[in-house]
């Protein structure tokens, strides 16, 4: 049965607009007062994370620190805020699934795989895009903030030990996929939803907006796919676990390939991965649909 569109009343209308103002307010106080708490904590004896990152070798573990910190004020304490002072919900309505979570997840997880394929020609498409003369200076700005962003992320990314490892998994993978998933799927893209009654144009904006908050135009596309894959996930599931499970997936599993190559276990290095050859690039896009398709059936299915 085709999905119908209501238009919402104007009362509902801007109750859902306050809902959008009030919880991204909440982000940006979650955000400064996590930087102002991890500086204080993580900073005290270093300085201002500017003067730490000009260092020839700059402070691994206080940085990430400062990211888990940051990533859990805004992502994670300001949404459950939201959730449970202002809205009066408990964070278990998010997760109703009543099943056995193992198939599904299993699913998800094969979709992420062969999606995470896919995705590697929009990467280098992303990667080498020229904008046009009149967008010079936004190009300019761009490439600087994705020069910056890269030192970070190489500093973070590089592993000696193990124990390195698990703390970036902790960080990158663990954090933003609670927190990400909690704000842009389980609350954004709900709200979205009650602006426009259209789940797809819903999904759409959580997307942009979940990709744009990163700050990296040479890699905006291939999150936005990403986000989008997140937020048919949730859709289909109606259950915030699986897109948390999705996300994380993706995050761990290419800390743990950098790790494997930085150790010398396996010669690929998933940061150079070349795109897949239009063969192998149909024979996931058949794949993931499959996937998806299965996964959305799951709901109805009896175990």
């Amino acid at each position: 049965m085709p999905q119908k569109h209501t238009v919402p009343s104007a009362s509902a209308s801007r109750a859902s607009w306050s809902h959008l103002a009030l919880l991204f307010s909440l982000v940006t106080l979650g955000t400064f007062l996590g930087q102002l708490a991890a500086s204080a904590i993580c900073f005290s004896g270093i300085g201002d994370v500017g003067e730490a990152m000009k260092t020839a070798v700059p402070p691994k573990w206080p940085l990430l620190m400062l990211q888990a910190i940051v990533s859990s004020s805004a992502f994670i304490v300001a949404p459950l805020l939201y959730l449970y002072v202002f809205m009066q919900q408990r964070v278990q309505t998010l997760f109703p699934w009543n099943q056995r979570y193992s198939v599904p997840l299993l699913l998800t997880l094969g979709l992420v795989l062969v999606f995470m394929v896919i995705n590697t020609w929009f990467i280098q498409w992303n990667a080498v895009i020229t904008l046009p003369h009149w967008l010079k200076t936004f190009e300019i700005w761009a490439q600087e903030k994705e020069a910056a962003l890269q030192k970070i992320t190489t500093l973070l990314t590089t592993f000696r030990s193990l124990e390195e490892l698990g703390g970036a998994i902790v960080v990158i993978g663990v954090i933003p996929a609670i927190g990400e998933e909690l704000l842009f799927r389980g609350l954004v893209q709900k709200i979205c939803h009650e602006l426009t009654s259209n789940i797809h144009l819903a999904i759409g904006i959580s997307a942009f907006i979940f990709s744009a908050i990163h700050l990296q135009f040479y890699g905006f596309l291939p999150r936005f796919l990403l986000g989008t894959l997140f937020g048919y996930i949730y859709w289909w599931t109606k259950d915030l676990l699986f897109p948390i499970a999705a996300h994380f997936f993706n995050n761990a599993f290419t800390l743990i390939i950098l790790f494997l190559h930085q150790r010398g276990l396996i010669e690929q290095d998933i940061v150079t991965l070349q795109a897949p050859s239009m063969p192998v690039f149909m024979f996931c896009v058949v794949m993931a649909i499959t996937l998806a398709t299965l996964l959305r059936h799951q709901k109805s299915r009896t175990y």
